[in-house]
Protein backbone atom coordinates (compact mmCIF):
# COMPACT_ATOMS: atom_id res chain seq x y z
CA UNK A 1 0.00 0.00 0.00
CA UNK A 2 2.83 2.32 0.88
CA UNK A 3 4.65 1.36 -2.32
CA UNK A 4 1.62 2.19 -4.41
CA UNK A 5 1.28 5.65 -2.88
CA UNK A 6 4.96 6.31 -3.59
CA UNK A 7 4.60 5.22 -7.19
CA UNK A 8 1.58 7.50 -7.58
CA UNK A 9 3.65 10.47 -6.38
CA UNK A 10 6.37 9.61 -8.86
CA UNK A 11 3.83 9.46 -11.68
CA UNK A 12 2.46 12.88 -10.71
CA UNK A 13 5.97 14.33 -10.82
CA UNK A 14 6.53 12.87 -14.29
CA UNK A 15 3.31 14.52 -15.47
CA UNK A 16 3.89 17.92 -13.85
CA UNK A 17 7.57 18.36 -14.74
CA UNK A 18 7.14 18.24 -18.56
CA UNK A 19 4.24 20.69 -18.27
CA UNK A 20 6.36 23.00 -16.16
CA UNK A 21 9.23 22.72 -18.64
CA UNK A 22 6.94 23.56 -21.54
CA UNK A 23 5.58 26.55 -19.62
CA UNK A 24 9.08 27.81 -18.88
CA UNK A 25 10.13 27.36 -22.49
CA UNK A 26 7.01 29.19 -23.72
CA UNK A 27 7.62 31.98 -21.25
CA UNK A 28 11.27 32.26 -22.30
CA UNK A 29 10.25 32.32 -25.98
CA UNK A 30 7.65 35.00 -25.27
CA UNK A 31 10.22 37.10 -23.39
CA UNK A 32 12.68 36.70 -26.26
CA UNK A 33 9.98 37.60 -28.79
CA UNK A 34 8.94 40.69 -26.79
CA UNK A 35 12.57 41.73 -26.46
CA UNK A 36 13.10 41.29 -30.23
CA UNK A 37 9.96 43.29 -31.04
CA UNK A 38 11.16 46.15 -28.84
CA UNK A 39 14.32 46.57 -30.95
CA UNK A 40 14.88 48.34 -34.27
CA UNK A 41 18.08 48.96 -36.24
CA UNK A 42 19.84 52.06 -34.95
CA UNK A 43 20.14 53.22 -38.57
CA UNK A 44 16.53 54.40 -38.36
CA UNK A 45 15.91 57.82 -36.82
CA UNK A 46 12.63 58.99 -38.37
CA UNK A 47 10.58 58.99 -41.55
CA UNK A 48 7.80 61.55 -41.98
CA UNK A 49 4.70 59.83 -43.28
CA UNK A 50 1.87 61.58 -45.13
CA UNK A 51 -1.63 60.22 -45.51
CA UNK A 52 -1.12 59.21 -49.13
CA UNK A 53 2.33 57.63 -48.82
CA UNK A 54 3.69 54.39 -47.45
CA UNK A 55 7.40 54.42 -46.81
CA UNK A 56 9.79 51.48 -46.76
CA UNK A 57 13.46 50.99 -45.98
CA UNK A 58 15.85 48.18 -46.87
CA UNK A 59 18.89 47.16 -44.80
CA UNK A 60 21.57 44.90 -46.26
CA UNK A 61 23.62 43.00 -43.67
CA UNK A 62 26.81 41.80 -45.35
CA UNK A 63 27.83 39.59 -42.42
CA UNK A 64 24.75 37.33 -42.72
CA UNK A 65 24.09 37.95 -46.45
CA UNK A 66 20.53 38.95 -45.63
CA UNK A 67 18.24 41.84 -46.51
CA UNK A 68 15.70 43.19 -44.03
CA UNK A 69 12.69 45.08 -45.39
CA UNK A 70 10.92 47.48 -43.03
CA UNK A 71 7.63 49.30 -43.34
CA UNK A 72 7.64 52.75 -41.77
CA UNK A 73 4.43 53.99 -40.17
CA UNK A 74 4.41 55.45 -36.69
CA UNK A 75 7.29 53.07 -36.04
CA UNK A 76 9.48 50.68 -38.04
CA UNK A 77 8.12 47.17 -38.56
CA UNK A 78 10.10 44.35 -40.15
CA UNK A 79 7.98 42.76 -42.87
CA UNK A 80 10.42 40.50 -44.71
CA UNK A 81 13.86 38.87 -44.53
CA UNK A 82 15.42 37.85 -47.84
CA UNK A 83 18.61 36.10 -48.88
CA UNK A 84 21.09 38.21 -50.88
CA UNK A 85 24.66 38.16 -52.12
CA UNK A 86 27.23 40.98 -51.89
CA UNK A 87 30.82 41.58 -53.05
CA UNK A 88 33.17 38.62 -52.82
CA UNK A 89 35.84 40.73 -51.08
CA UNK A 90 35.01 41.91 -47.52
CA UNK A 91 35.37 45.52 -46.44
CA UNK A 92 34.15 48.92 -47.65
CA UNK A 93 34.41 49.76 -51.33
CA UNK A 94 37.14 52.27 -52.11
CA UNK A 95 37.98 51.95 -55.81
CA UNK A 96 36.81 50.52 -59.10
CA UNK A 97 37.40 46.80 -59.51
CA UNK A 98 37.99 46.01 -55.82
CA UNK A 99 34.95 43.65 -55.82
CA UNK A 100 33.67 45.18 -52.59
CA UNK A 101 30.17 46.39 -51.74
CA UNK A 102 30.00 49.96 -50.37
CA UNK A 103 28.60 50.70 -46.93
CA UNK A 104 26.41 53.65 -46.07
CA UNK A 105 22.98 55.13 -46.75
CA UNK A 106 22.06 55.16 -50.43
CA UNK A 107 18.98 55.62 -52.59
CA UNK A 108 17.68 53.99 -55.75
CA UNK A 109 17.96 56.28 -58.76
CA UNK A 110 16.59 54.29 -61.72
CA UNK A 111 14.71 51.11 -62.56
CA UNK A 112 15.65 48.73 -65.38
CA UNK A 113 13.19 46.03 -66.43
CA UNK A 114 14.04 42.61 -67.86
CA UNK A 115 13.61 43.67 -71.49
CA UNK A 116 16.41 46.22 -71.07
CA UNK A 117 18.84 43.88 -69.29
CA UNK A 118 21.26 41.10 -70.17
CA UNK A 119 20.41 37.79 -68.42
CA UNK A 120 23.17 38.21 -65.82
CA UNK A 121 21.14 41.02 -64.22
CA UNK A 122 18.06 38.85 -63.87
CA UNK A 123 14.52 40.15 -64.13
CA UNK A 124 15.05 43.65 -62.72
CA UNK A 125 17.79 46.08 -61.65
CA UNK A 126 17.97 49.23 -59.54
CA UNK A 127 21.13 51.38 -59.70
CA UNK A 128 21.96 53.16 -56.42
CA UNK A 129 23.58 56.57 -55.95
CA UNK A 130 27.08 55.33 -55.15
CA UNK A 131 29.39 57.20 -55.04
CA UNK A 132 27.46 59.93 -53.28
CA UNK A 133 28.82 63.28 -52.15
CA UNK A 134 30.30 61.84 -48.97
CA UNK A 135 32.02 58.99 -50.85
CA UNK A 136 33.62 61.47 -53.23
CA UNK A 137 34.85 63.62 -50.33
CA UNK A 138 36.42 60.51 -48.77
CA UNK A 139 38.01 59.58 -52.09
CA UNK A 140 35.99 56.38 -52.52
CA UNK A 141 35.67 55.59 -56.22
CA UNK A 142 34.04 53.10 -58.54
CA UNK A 143 30.52 53.17 -59.90
CA UNK A 144 27.68 51.03 -61.31
CA UNK A 145 26.62 49.53 -57.98
CA UNK A 146 23.22 48.00 -58.61
CA UNK A 147 20.68 45.93 -56.74
CA UNK A 148 19.52 43.31 -59.23
CA UNK A 149 18.37 39.76 -59.88
CA UNK A 150 20.41 36.94 -61.35
CA UNK A 151 20.08 34.03 -63.78
CA UNK A 152 22.46 31.95 -61.63
CA UNK A 153 22.12 30.12 -58.35
CA UNK A 154 22.49 32.60 -55.48
CA UNK A 155 25.71 32.15 -53.49
CA UNK A 156 27.13 34.08 -50.55
CA UNK A 157 29.61 36.86 -51.39
CA UNK A 158 29.57 36.15 -55.09
CA UNK A 159 29.32 39.58 -56.80
CA UNK A 160 31.64 42.28 -58.07
CA UNK A 161 30.13 44.68 -55.54
CA UNK A 162 26.44 44.70 -56.44
CA UNK A 163 23.66 43.41 -54.17
CA UNK A 164 22.01 40.43 -55.84
CA UNK A 165 18.74 38.58 -55.16
CA UNK A 166 16.82 35.70 -56.64
CA UNK A 167 14.59 36.97 -59.44
CA UNK A 168 11.42 36.23 -57.46
CA UNK A 169 12.76 38.31 -54.54
CA UNK A 170 13.89 41.30 -56.63
CA UNK A 171 10.47 41.28 -58.30
CA UNK A 172 8.85 41.36 -54.87
CA UNK A 173 11.11 44.14 -53.59
CA UNK A 174 10.28 46.31 -56.60
CA UNK A 175 6.80 46.84 -55.14
CA UNK A 176 8.33 48.69 -52.17
CA UNK A 177 10.80 50.96 -53.94
CA UNK A 178 10.23 54.64 -54.69
CA UNK A 179 13.07 56.12 -56.71
CA UNK A 180 15.13 58.79 -54.93
CA UNK A 181 13.13 58.20 -51.77
CA UNK A 182 13.47 54.59 -50.53
CA UNK A 183 16.82 54.04 -48.77
CA UNK A 184 19.07 51.02 -49.08
CA UNK A 185 21.28 51.00 -45.98
CA UNK A 186 24.31 48.74 -46.31
CA UNK A 187 26.16 47.65 -43.16
CA UNK A 188 28.54 44.88 -42.19
CA UNK A 189 26.45 43.97 -39.13
CA UNK A 190 23.22 45.55 -37.88
CA UNK A 191 23.21 47.04 -34.40
CA UNK A 192 19.91 47.62 -32.64
CA UNK A 193 18.37 50.05 -30.19
CA UNK A 194 15.20 49.98 -28.14
CA UNK A 195 12.38 51.45 -30.22
CA UNK A 196 10.97 53.22 -27.15
CA UNK A 197 14.20 55.04 -26.37
CA UNK A 198 13.84 58.82 -26.63
CA UNK A 199 16.06 59.74 -29.57
CA UNK A 200 17.78 63.02 -28.78
CA UNK A 201 19.47 63.09 -32.20
CA UNK A 202 16.07 63.43 -33.91
CA UNK A 203 15.21 66.51 -31.85
CA UNK A 204 18.61 68.09 -32.54
CA UNK A 205 18.42 67.41 -36.27
CA UNK A 206 14.88 68.77 -36.66
CA UNK A 207 15.90 71.96 -34.84
CA UNK A 208 19.03 72.17 -36.99
CA UNK A 209 16.94 71.88 -40.18
CA UNK A 210 14.63 74.65 -39.01
CA UNK A 211 17.54 77.00 -38.34
CA UNK A 212 19.24 76.09 -41.66
CA UNK A 213 15.98 76.81 -43.52
CA UNK A 214 15.54 80.16 -41.75
CA UNK A 215 19.11 81.17 -42.65
CA UNK A 216 18.42 80.28 -46.28
CA UNK A 217 15.20 82.26 -46.36
CA UNK A 218 16.15 85.33 -44.33
CA UNK A 219 19.77 85.13 -43.20
CA UNK A 220 22.97 86.50 -44.64
CA UNK A 221 25.89 84.63 -46.17
CA UNK A 222 27.68 84.14 -42.84
CA UNK A 223 24.58 82.92 -40.99
CA UNK A 224 23.98 80.34 -43.70
CA UNK A 225 27.59 79.11 -43.78
CA UNK A 226 27.64 78.77 -39.99
CA UNK A 227 25.71 75.51 -40.44
CA UNK A 228 28.58 73.95 -42.43
CA UNK A 229 31.71 72.28 -41.13
CA UNK A 230 34.82 74.42 -41.55
CA UNK A 231 36.52 71.54 -43.41
CA UNK A 232 33.71 71.40 -45.99
CA UNK A 233 33.36 74.23 -48.49
CA UNK A 234 29.96 74.04 -50.21
CA UNK A 235 29.29 75.50 -53.64
CA UNK A 236 28.04 78.94 -52.67
CA UNK A 237 28.40 80.73 -56.01
CA UNK A 238 24.61 80.99 -56.29
CA UNK A 239 24.22 83.05 -53.09
CA UNK A 240 24.69 86.50 -54.65
CA UNK A 241 21.97 85.77 -57.24
CA UNK A 242 19.73 84.40 -54.50
CA UNK A 243 20.24 87.48 -52.38
CA UNK A 244 19.36 89.84 -55.24
CA UNK A 245 16.21 87.94 -56.22
CA UNK A 246 15.19 87.49 -52.57
CA UNK A 247 15.43 91.25 -51.87
CA UNK A 248 13.62 92.10 -55.11
CA UNK A 249 10.80 89.68 -54.26
CA UNK A 250 10.32 91.21 -50.83
CA UNK A 251 10.41 94.74 -52.30
CA UNK A 252 7.55 93.76 -54.63
CA UNK A 253 5.53 92.72 -51.56
CA UNK A 254 5.58 89.07 -52.62
CA UNK A 255 5.81 87.06 -49.39
CA UNK A 256 7.27 83.59 -49.75
CA UNK A 257 8.47 80.86 -47.45
CA UNK A 258 10.73 77.85 -47.78
CA UNK A 259 9.19 74.62 -46.53
CA UNK A 260 10.88 71.32 -45.68
CA UNK A 261 8.55 68.37 -46.25
CA UNK A 262 8.72 64.55 -46.06
CA UNK A 263 11.78 64.47 -43.82
CA UNK A 264 13.65 61.16 -43.49
CA UNK A 265 16.64 60.75 -41.20
CA UNK A 266 18.98 57.76 -41.23
CA UNK A 267 22.25 56.98 -39.52
CA UNK A 268 25.41 55.14 -40.51
CA UNK A 269 28.23 55.18 -38.01
CA UNK A 270 28.67 58.79 -36.89
CA UNK A 271 26.97 60.24 -39.97
CA UNK A 272 23.31 61.27 -40.21
CA UNK A 273 21.75 61.36 -43.67
CA UNK A 274 18.78 63.72 -43.97
CA UNK A 275 16.51 63.55 -47.02
CA UNK A 276 13.69 66.05 -47.56
CA UNK A 277 11.60 67.83 -50.15
CA UNK A 278 12.39 71.52 -50.60
CA UNK A 279 9.22 73.49 -51.38
CA UNK A 280 8.84 77.18 -52.17
CA UNK A 281 5.51 78.49 -50.93
CA UNK A 282 3.92 81.77 -51.99
CA UNK A 283 0.44 83.23 -51.78
CA UNK A 284 -0.30 81.78 -55.20
CA UNK A 285 0.96 78.20 -54.91
CA UNK A 286 3.31 75.63 -53.41
CA UNK A 287 6.17 74.96 -55.80
CA UNK A 288 8.13 71.68 -55.42
CA UNK A 289 11.78 72.56 -55.98
CA UNK A 290 13.94 69.52 -55.30
CA UNK A 291 14.68 66.57 -53.06
CA UNK A 292 17.77 67.52 -51.08
CA UNK A 293 20.17 65.43 -49.05
CA UNK A 294 22.36 66.62 -46.19
CA UNK A 295 25.14 64.68 -44.45
CA UNK A 296 25.43 65.74 -40.81
CA UNK A 297 27.95 64.94 -38.09
CA UNK A 298 28.41 66.14 -34.53
CA UNK A 299 31.47 68.33 -34.20
CA UNK A 300 31.85 68.59 -30.46
CA UNK A 301 28.28 69.12 -29.32
CA UNK A 302 27.14 70.88 -32.51
CA UNK A 303 25.74 69.38 -35.69
CA UNK A 304 27.45 70.48 -38.89
CA UNK A 305 26.88 69.78 -42.56
CA UNK A 306 29.83 67.80 -43.94
CA UNK A 307 28.32 67.24 -47.40
CA UNK A 308 25.19 68.02 -49.43
CA UNK A 309 23.65 67.32 -52.81
CA UNK A 310 20.34 67.27 -54.64
CA UNK A 311 18.88 63.79 -54.87
CA UNK A 312 16.50 64.90 -57.60
CA UNK A 313 15.40 68.24 -59.04
CA UNK A 314 11.72 68.90 -59.64
CA UNK A 315 11.93 72.48 -60.90
CA UNK A 316 12.75 73.07 -64.56
CA UNK A 317 16.03 74.95 -64.79
CA UNK A 318 16.42 75.27 -68.54
CA UNK A 319 14.38 78.49 -68.63
CA UNK A 320 16.77 80.25 -66.26
CA UNK A 321 20.40 81.24 -66.36
CA UNK A 322 20.70 80.35 -62.68
CA UNK A 323 21.34 76.61 -62.26
CA UNK A 324 20.46 76.39 -58.58
CA UNK A 325 16.84 75.15 -58.34
CA UNK A 326 15.81 77.24 -55.31
CA UNK A 327 17.09 80.40 -57.02
CA UNK A 328 15.34 79.51 -60.28
CA UNK A 329 12.07 78.78 -58.46
CA UNK A 330 12.06 82.13 -56.65
CA UNK A 331 13.06 83.86 -59.87
CA UNK A 332 10.01 82.35 -61.55
CA UNK A 333 7.72 83.74 -58.82
CA UNK A 334 9.25 87.17 -59.30
CA UNK A 335 9.06 86.83 -63.09
CA UNK A 336 5.39 85.86 -62.95
CA UNK A 337 4.72 88.92 -60.81
CA UNK A 338 6.70 91.03 -63.27
CA UNK A 339 4.49 89.64 -66.04
CA UNK A 340 1.38 90.49 -64.07
CA UNK A 341 2.58 94.04 -63.48
CA UNK A 342 3.43 94.45 -67.17
CA UNK A 343 0.05 93.07 -68.22
CA UNK A 344 -1.80 95.25 -65.69
CA UNK A 345 0.10 98.28 -67.00
CA UNK A 346 -0.81 97.42 -70.59
CA UNK A 347 -4.50 97.05 -69.66
CA UNK A 348 -4.44 100.48 -67.98
CA UNK A 349 -2.82 102.08 -71.06
CA UNK A 350 -5.37 100.40 -73.30
CA UNK A 351 -8.32 101.66 -71.23
CA UNK A 352 -6.84 105.15 -71.03
CA UNK A 353 -6.32 105.30 -74.81
CA UNK A 354 -9.83 103.95 -75.40
CA UNK A 355 -11.38 106.50 -73.02
CA UNK A 356 -9.42 109.41 -74.53
CA UNK A 357 -10.25 108.20 -78.07
CA UNK A 358 -6.51 108.08 -78.89
CA UNK A 359 -6.75 105.45 -81.61
CA UNK A 360 -3.00 105.35 -82.31
CA UNK A 361 -2.11 104.43 -78.69
CA UNK A 362 -5.14 102.16 -78.53
CA UNK A 363 -3.97 100.27 -81.60
CA UNK A 364 -0.48 99.69 -80.11
CA UNK A 365 -2.06 97.44 -77.49
CA UNK A 366 -3.11 94.85 -80.07
CA UNK A 367 -1.17 91.96 -81.61
CA UNK A 368 -0.68 91.95 -85.37
CA UNK A 369 -2.78 88.80 -85.70
CA UNK A 370 -5.67 90.12 -83.61
CA UNK A 371 -9.07 88.95 -84.77
CA UNK A 372 -12.55 89.56 -83.29
CA UNK A 373 -16.15 89.52 -84.50
CA UNK A 374 -15.06 88.80 -88.06
CA UNK A 375 -12.59 91.71 -88.11
CA UNK A 376 -8.82 91.70 -88.33
CA UNK A 377 -6.80 94.43 -86.62
CA UNK A 378 -7.11 96.89 -89.51
CA UNK A 379 -10.91 96.55 -89.70
CA UNK A 380 -11.20 96.60 -85.90
CA UNK A 381 -9.41 99.96 -85.63
CA UNK A 382 -11.49 101.37 -88.46
CA UNK A 383 -14.62 100.33 -86.56
CA UNK A 384 -13.32 102.02 -83.39
CA UNK A 385 -12.65 105.27 -85.23
CA UNK A 386 -16.27 105.36 -86.37
CA UNK A 387 -17.40 104.81 -82.77
CA UNK A 388 -15.15 107.64 -81.57
CA UNK A 389 -16.79 110.03 -84.04
CA UNK A 390 -20.26 108.89 -83.01
CA UNK A 391 -19.92 109.69 -79.28
CA UNK A 392 -18.84 112.96 -77.71
CA UNK A 393 -17.20 111.16 -74.83
CA UNK A 394 -16.22 107.59 -73.84
CA UNK A 395 -15.33 106.29 -70.38
CA UNK A 396 -14.12 102.72 -69.82
CA UNK A 397 -13.05 101.48 -66.37
CA UNK A 398 -12.17 98.15 -64.80
CA UNK A 399 -12.68 96.38 -61.46
CA UNK A 400 -11.38 93.12 -60.02
CA UNK A 401 -8.60 92.48 -62.52
CA UNK A 402 -7.43 88.86 -62.49
CA UNK A 403 -4.41 87.66 -64.49
CA UNK A 404 -3.76 83.96 -64.89
CA UNK A 405 -2.09 81.40 -67.09
CA UNK A 406 -4.12 78.77 -68.92
CA UNK A 407 -2.97 76.34 -71.58
CA UNK A 408 0.36 78.11 -71.97
CA UNK A 409 -1.16 81.56 -72.51
CA UNK A 410 -1.91 84.48 -70.21
CA UNK A 411 -5.42 85.84 -69.77
CA UNK A 412 -6.67 89.05 -68.17
CA UNK A 413 -10.23 89.11 -66.89
CA UNK A 414 -12.08 91.98 -65.21
CA UNK A 415 -15.41 93.69 -64.71
CA UNK A 416 -15.66 96.38 -67.37
CA UNK A 417 -17.90 99.44 -67.16
CA UNK A 418 -18.40 101.22 -70.51
CA UNK A 419 -20.17 104.55 -70.74
CA UNK A 420 -20.50 106.96 -73.64
CA UNK A 421 -22.80 109.83 -74.55
CA UNK A 422 -25.32 107.39 -76.01
CA UNK A 423 -24.72 104.03 -74.33
CA UNK A 424 -23.78 102.31 -71.03
CA UNK A 425 -22.91 98.65 -70.36
CA UNK A 426 -21.38 96.58 -67.59
CA UNK A 427 -19.94 93.15 -68.22
CA UNK A 428 -17.01 90.78 -68.03
CA UNK A 429 -14.12 91.42 -70.40
CA UNK A 430 -11.69 88.59 -71.15
CA UNK A 431 -8.45 89.38 -72.97
CA UNK A 432 -6.24 86.65 -74.44
CA UNK A 433 -2.69 88.01 -74.45
CA UNK A 434 0.40 87.46 -76.54
CA UNK A 435 4.01 88.52 -75.92
CA UNK A 436 5.08 90.28 -79.12
CA UNK A 437 8.25 92.32 -79.76
CA UNK A 438 8.99 92.70 -76.05
CA UNK A 439 5.48 93.76 -75.02
CA UNK A 440 2.20 92.17 -74.02
CA UNK A 441 -0.49 92.58 -76.67
CA UNK A 442 -4.19 91.73 -76.95
CA UNK A 443 -4.58 88.70 -79.20
CA UNK A 444 -8.30 88.04 -78.69
CA UNK A 445 -11.00 89.73 -76.64
CA UNK A 446 -14.41 88.58 -75.47
CA UNK A 447 -17.25 90.43 -73.78
CA UNK A 448 -20.13 89.06 -71.67
CA UNK A 449 -22.82 91.65 -70.95
CA UNK A 450 -24.33 91.34 -67.44
CA UNK A 451 -26.83 94.22 -67.64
Amino acid sequence: MIFLRHRKKVNIIFVIFPLLLLTLRASAHEMKENHYNSLIPDNFITIEISENNKEYALIIEKDTQKAFLYQCNDSFEEISILKCSTGEVPGIKSCSGDRKTPEGVYFFTREHKKKDLTPIYGSMAFPIDYPNCLDRIKGNGGNSIWMHGTNKKLKDRDTNGCIVFKNSDIDRLSNYITLNRTPIIIVDKITYRNRDTDNEAEKHILLFLSLWKDALQNGDYHEYLAHYDSDYLPDIGWWSGWNVIRKKTYSLNLPFSIEIERKSIFKHGRIYVVLFNLVLSSSERNMPVATKKLFLEYKGNQLKIIGEEYQSIDYKLEQYEEKNPIVAALDSIKSENDKEQEIAGMVDRWLKAWSSKNIDEYGKCYAKEFYSNGMNLKKWLRHKRRMNRKYSYISVTKDNLVIYEKGGKFIASFLQTYESSGYKAVGTKILDLKYEQGEWKIFRENWVDIN
